[in-house]
């Protein structure tokens, strides 16, 4: 059995095949401040503004107030257009690393998200405690759902 620490720690690769670009599903994924258009209980914004780029600080709120379930600020670290975004989680509810892939295959993209993290606030911990990396899952098959629709209806 997993320690208590080790339990806080999660390490899960989420991942969708959509039927679009790469460039347009790295495009709609780098589009921070639009996120909320296409999966309402996400929200992003780019503190002091801005289009994404190495360096910038993005603020990630999950959940609608007052049912705020996460809170988090990262930091983009590199960015390889229409490839990769990798990702410092350095404020908020967790620490760690994401990592966006959009990898081309024929007509179809394949996006994933690596999330290596350690819960930091109660609510998070206790989310990784009971459920492991299907805290985080869950919500990002949603999040993945919601892009492949987005990206899809976008080539139509």
């Amino acid at each position: 059995m997993r320690s208590l620490k080790d339990r806080l720690n999660i390490d899960v690769v989420d991942s969708i095949r959509i039927r679009a670009p790469a460039q347009r599903v790295f495009a709609t994924v780098a589009n921070y401040p639009a996120i909320a258009n296409w999966f309402p209980p996400y929200s992003c914004s780019m503190e002091g503004g801005g289009d994404i780029k190495e360096g910038a600080l993005v603020q990630h709120r999950y959940g609608r107030p007052p049912f705020v379930l996460s809170r988090f600020t990262r930091r983009i670290e590199r960015i390889v257009d229409g490839e990769r975004i990798e990702e410092r989680y350095i404020d908020g509810d967790l620490r760690g690393t994401g990592v966006w892939c959009f990898e081309q295959h024929g007509q179809e993209t394949l996006a994933s998200y690596h999330c290596r993290v350690e819960a930091l606030s109660w609510f998070a911990r206790l989310g990784f405690v009971l459920q492991g990396s299907r805290a985080h899952s869950e919500v990002y098959q949603q999040y993945l759902a919601a892009l492949k629709q987005q990206c899809e209806a976008a080539g139509v």
